[in-house]
């Protein structure tokens, strides 16, 4: 029986959680994995995709990645992501918070918010 739907974890999921746990590690961060670390998280690549996004605010994820040659998953781990057709930061920055004293409310009006499950 599934009461919560699609969106939860599995139960071998949580048993391996609460053994963890349970054991004294509380830390909730992943490991450190080998393999090759991502490079497409450079300070170049994260201003390039604020001019981008700035130009174009409904750039698809496809055109992002073919201008800044990187992966769709690599694409991911910046700063941003789509909500209904325009791209928006995860976080608030300082540049949002001098465009909200620049703009006031006209510029809250243009602020995206929802439910993001």
């Amino acid at each position: 029986m599934n009461v919560y739907g699609d969106q939860t974890a599995d139960v071998s999921t949580v048993r391996r959680w609460v053994a963890r746990f349970s054991s004294g590690d509380s830390d909730v961060k992943d490991k450190p994995r080998s393999g090759r670390k991502c490079t497409a998280v450079t300070p170049r690549n994260e201003e390039r995709l604020y001019q981008l996004i700035r130009a174009n605010q409904r750039i698809t994820a496809r055109q992002l990645c073919t201008e800044l040659n990187i992966g769709f998953s690599a694409l991911k781990t910046l700063e941003y992501r789509k909500v209904c057709g325009r791209w928006v930061p995860r976080m608030i920055t300082q540049d949002l918070l001098n465009q909200y004293e620049a703009e006031g409310d006209s510029f809250l009006d243009r602020i995206i918010t929802g439910d993001e499950t």
